[in-house]
């Protein structure tokens, strides 16, 4: 009965995580709806914005346009700040918030920022051990009724520990963006973002954003716990 009711309480873990989440999206949406038009005392486009970080930061970094809105993203493996096209050529707020948040991460690359290192490593080890979790599952469950061997909750419970990887993960990113955030606003303020209304506005678009991890986590985790009860449920003893 204990699993049952596990099961229950994580689908309406679930149910609830999912409404933060789209929650959050939507004051994400919100807040870059709200500033994308309005323009920055920081007189750059994004494009302008990214190269002048790098300049006065020393970083050597390309600074690339990608397709779609609110893509914004530094990739560590080519050393690039890729840029939305809605922000490459745009001088608002919202614009430059983004961009100064994506340069947030490459500063940390560039300082080998810890909590940054330790996610790109617990990324790259999801990634990887997600592929192994059918084939896991798969044997698992042909060894425990179709063979009845013990070894086969074992392999069924390795699985659980393979999707707890992708919560660490989600887990480990939290820092890591709240830190971008964090170098964005002293970055643009240093540039003279220093007006109370654009501190204001800056500030919710980045929190906004910030706001999408934690759902993102909390996503993650009710689908761990459901996911868990299910195998519980499954590999239980009489």
């Amino acid at each position: 009965m204990a699993y049952y009711i596990g099961y229950i309480v994580s689908g309406v873990v679930i149910l609830i995580s999912i409404i933060i989440a789209l929650v959050a999206q939507s004051k994400v949406n919100d807040a870059y709806q709200t500033y994308k038009d309005i323009d920055s005392s920081v007189d750059l486009t994004g494009e302008q914005l990214a190269h002048k970080l790098c300049s006065e930061n020393n970083i050597n970094l390309t600074i690339k346009s990608c397709n779609g809105t609110l893509t914004d993203h530094y990739n560590p493996t080519d050393k690039s700040i890729n840029i939305s096209q809605s922000n490459f050529n745009s001088r608002s707020i919202a614009s430059q918030a983004i961009v100064a948040h994506e340069f947030g991460h490459a500063l940390q690359d560039k300082e080998n920022y810890a909590f940054y290192k330790l996610r790109q490593f617990v990324v790259k080890t999801s990634n990887f051990v997600s592929k192994l979790l059918v084939p896991l599952l798969i044997v698992g469950i042909l060894m425990q009724f179709v063979f009845f061997l013990w070894a086969g909750n074992i392999i069924i419970y390795a699985s659980v520990g393979i999707y707890a990887v992708a919560l660490i993960a989600n887990l480990v990113t939290l820092p890591v963006e709240f830190n971008a955030s964090k170098r964005a606003k002293e970055l643009m303020f240093k540039l003279g973002a220093t007006g109370e209304d654009e501190v204001y506005a800056t500030d919710r678009v980045l929190n906004a954003a910030a706001m999408t991890y934690v759902a993102s986590m909390f996503v993650s985790l009710a689908y761990f716990l459901r996911f868990l009860f299910l195998l519980l449920t499954i590999t239980r003893r009489d």
